[in-house]
């Protein structure tokens, strides 16, 4: 087992990450506007929209497939998929657009699932390329790239713009409104690190983390799964709140020791039965919600996100593991990496 060579310390990249998403968030350069010319394109042709990614990038996917399919009046169809997943999906021709998602741009499976597509194709990618389809590239001279284990700002600056292009979608997004976007992104930052700060309870022993969410903070969810999973941290486990009422409550008796992150945006009948439940019974809940903001649900999304990557970190401390320097496997972690052969 060894340590990534070419990875900083946690507190390193944690302390560059504001920089890095309003970076690549730069008034100046806009590249929301970029999105937001994506977006506006699907609004107009309405058709089913495939978005394909894998890793952090399919953080980044789930969030995109939020706000495609509040798209326009009745909203467009969308469905997040794996590279692998696409060849073995035999109604793949029914979708019009496809937009695959890659920091690289040649992510294992990317390049072939960009070149089998017939409709509309985009990828989004930190750096540009000359390609047969439109590359929305998020990288600038102003960011400097990353070096960790898992995905940070590599992720959140792509969400971020995101974020911007639903500011407008038929009109082009200011500089000035680039700006105001930044000044609450820094504010929401800063309320997530003091939020998770003041967690009072210590990781340390834990090996189980049950994740309770749902549709609205799907993207928030696999920020913390993905994270985990990938720093070997704990293992994971994402319960939907409506199954966990179907058997699935069983995994908390069984591991009574297990901790449950809860996410929810606005408190429900069933939340309010849940979290009484689980507090009454185990004791072992912490709960993260978006209810000390007033902005609209991308917004609130976007809070969780933050929340869930300072927990990450949190809970990595906790176990005194660095999570954007873990120990790995090089033999196994390396050759998987770098397979670019027939999926």
């Amino acid at each position: 087992m060894i340590k990534h060579t070419h990875t900083e310390p946690s507190e390193i990249n944690f302390s560059k990450l504001e920089k890095r998403i309003l970076n690549i968030n730069d008034p100046l350069l806009n590249k929301s506007n970029d999105i937001r010319e994506m977006l506006y394109q699907l609004t107009i042709n309405n058709k089913p929209t495939l978005i394909v990614a894998t890793g952090g990038s399919k953080v980044v996917a789930y969030y995109l497939q939020l706000i495609i399919e509040r798209l326009g009046t009745n909203g467009v169809i969308c469905e997040v998929i794996e590279p692998r997943d696409y060849f073995y999906k035999v109604n793949r021709n029914q979708f019009s657009n496809l937009i695959a998602i890659s920091t690289s741009g040649n992510t294992n499976g990317i390049k072939d699932v960009l070149d089998d597509f017939n409709g509309t194709k985009f990828l989004i990618t930190q750096n540009n390329q000359e390609n047969n389809y439109q590359v929305i590239s998020w990288g600038n001279e102003k960011y400097e790239t990353e070096k960790s284990f898992i995905s940070l700002a590599s992720s959140l600056g792509p969400i971020t713009l995101m974020l911007g292009a639903t500011t407008s979608l038929n009109m082009e997004i200011s500089s000035s409104e680039i700006k105001k976007i930044n000044d609450k992104i820094n504010q929401l930052l800063i309320k997530s690190r003091e939020k998770v700060d003041k967690l009072s309870f210590d990781f340390k022993n834990v090996s189980l983390i049950q994740i309770m969410s749902g549709y609205e903070t799907k993207t928030s969810c696999r920020v913390l799964e993905s994270n985990l999973v990938e720093t070997g941290l704990v293992s994971p486990v994402i319960h939907d709140k409506g199954s966990f009422c179907h058997g699935r409550s069983n995994l908390l008796f069984q591991y009574p020791d297990s901790h449950v992150i809860y996410l929810c945006h606005q408190r429900r009948e069933l939340d309010n039965i849940l979290i009484e439940l689980i507090n009454r019974e185990y004791s072992n809940i912490s709960i993260f919600d978006t209810e000390d903001i007033t902005e609209k649900y991308f917004w609130k999304e976007y809070y969780l996100i933050l929340q869930m990557y300072f927990l990450s970190k949190k809970i990595a401390d906790d176990k005194s593991i660095d999570l954007t320097q873990p120990e790995y496997n090089p033999k196994l972690v390396k050759k998987l990496y770098n397979f670019r052969g027939e999926m």
